[in-house]
């Protein structure tokens, strides 16, 4: 593996970890702002 294509996949992963990690955090959002109207 050499240094340029390490670096790309590090790039990579850390991309598809931040996507996840945003796409939960949205997720947790939406629920806490939903679940005060679906309580009433």
């Amino acid at each position: 593996m050499t240094k340029r294509s390490r670096g790309t996949w590090h790039a990579w992963h850390f991309q598809f970890a931040l996507g996840l990690v945003v796409t939960a955090l949205c997720g947790n959002l939406c629920i806490a702002c939903l679940h005060p109207l679906t309580r009433r």
